[in-house]
């Protein structure tokens, strides 16, 4: 997660920046930070990160 949210910092400072690809690399890096983070949030991530396992 620590990751993701560089990558969000790092996007939002591209997208800032006004510098044509920047910004689109920027925003296609900030689409993929969230849906990983959204990803990262799953029950089975965390069943799986936590050690513990959930009832499917």
């Amino acid at each position: 997660m620590t990751w993701q949210l560089f990558q969000i910092i790092g996007s939002i400072a591209a997208v800032g920046s006004g510098g044509g690809l920047a910004v689109v690399l920027g925003w296609v890096a900030l689409v993929v930070a969230v849906a990983v983070g959204v990803l990262l949030m799953t029950p089975s991530v965390v069943a799986a990160t936590s050690g513990t396992r959930s009832e499917d």
